[in-house]
């Protein structure tokens, strides 16, 4: 394990504003949040209703992921269109062909690289049956998420065609790409330039030009809408460099150049003002050793069940206080990852982080020690 000695815990409760100017027509709203932990660092109206447009389709995405996680909807059920999903308007569309069934997982891909608003809606009726009720399963997620200010209308569709009724604000949309970044899938198919559908027939091209533009930007989604005051641009996107992701998030620019350049500005900004650093890796040992009582060995190392590590502000530093819980033996036997301990991390005497301590083998009474790493 490694074990820095000091390390800045304690940031700022209020993230500062942008600077003034950042649009040339109509301020953008905007966010940056560190991803692990869902502290804002930068923010403009963030509390702002501003129109979703296809980024409800993450919402979507986010449920997918979560039910096919749950069993209850495998990625690879295979999905028969229905009139509705084959002839959705708005947006960019596949298209669809009636005379086919696609699995979930290339449906979900559709979405997720391209905004496709046809597969949007096959997803949202292989969900819940029908596009309201599917809307009405995403308003009620968002209200969990704590996205209280986001409205879905049960009379549009994820394709983000019903504008005037459906609104978000940049903080609620920071919340709900945090939770969409729990699923390693989104990634795996947001980081992709391109991906091939329909048995290679087609090239769905992702939507976020800031892939290969920003270093380390690996997602998640780009959106245009028509507005009758003219069109509405926003971005969702996250990246990553060392130990540190950060998302940025700006709705409701005026032009594509506008809300790409300011999600640019706001992760350069943030990678050169933060960075995470790492205290603890799982499976990483500590530099202590515990007796093992009727062992066939006479003692072991514990090491880390768990990762640890913490967003600091480049420049300051605090000390990090570590104390050590743990038995002075242990009675064989013992099984791999059982628990024996745990490493107290605090600052000031305020506790900040427990992380498990486990044994890293198995261990059989009074024989050989188990050669058993799994």
């Amino acid at each position: 394990m490694r074990l820095p000695v000091v390390w800045l815990l304690a940031l700022s409760l209020t993230a500062p504003a942008l600077g003034a100017g950042t649009a040339p027509e109509r301020a953008p709203a905007a966010i940056l949040i560190d991803a692990d932990s869902g502290r804002p660092l930068r923010e403009q109206d963030a509390d702002a209703a501003r129109p979703s447009g296809s980024l409800s389709q993450l919402m979507l995405l986010l449920l997918s992921l979560e039910q096919a996680s749950l069993g209850m909807l495998p990625l690879q059920v295979p999905v028969t269109l229905s009139d509705s999903a084959v002839n959705a308007a708005g947006g960019f569309r596949v298209p669809l062909r009636s005379d086919k069934t696609y699995l979930l997982s290339d449906l979900l891909k559709a979405v997720t690289v391209a905004s496709a608003s046809d597969a949007a809606v096959a997803v949202a009726e292989a969900l819940a049956g029908s596009v309201p009720d599917c809307m009405e399963l995403m308003n009620a997620r968002a209200q969990r998420l704590g996205m209280l200010s986001t409205t879905y209308s049960s009379a549009g569709n994820p394709s983000g065609a019903s504008l005037a009724a459906e609104v978000t604000t940049a903080r609620d949309v920071a919340r709900l790409a945090e939770a969409l970044l729990r699923h390693p899938l989104v990634l795996e198919w947001a980081s992709v330039s391109g991906v091939p559908f329909d048995e290679g027939a087609v090239l769905l091209r992702n939507t976020n030009q800031l892939l290969g533009a920003v270093s380390g930007v690996d997602g998640l989604q780009a959106s245009a809408v028509r507005l009758g005051r003219g069109a509405s641009y926003s971005v969702v996107a996250t990246a990553r460099r060392g130990a540190l992701r950060l998302v940025a998030v700006v709705l409701d620019a005026p032009d594509t150049a506008t809300r790409y350049s300011m999600a640019a500005d706001l992760l350069e900004w943030g990678f050169a003002h933060y960075e995470r650093v790492e205290v603890a890796k799982e499976g990483e040992p500590v530099n202590l050793a515990v007796r093992v009582l009727r062992g066939a060995v006479s003692q072991l190392t514990p090491v880390a069940s768990r990762n640890l590590s913490l967003l600091r502000q480049r420049g300051d530093e605090c000390e990090l206080e570590l104390r050590y819980q743990l038995p002075a033996a242990v009675t064989a036997p013992l099984k791999r990852q059982q628990l024996i301990g745990e490493v107290i991390v605090e600052q000031k005497g305020e506790l900040l982080a427990v992380i498990p301590l486990s044994s890293p083998i198995s261990v059989a009474v009074g024989g050989i020690m188990s050669a058993s790493r799994q």
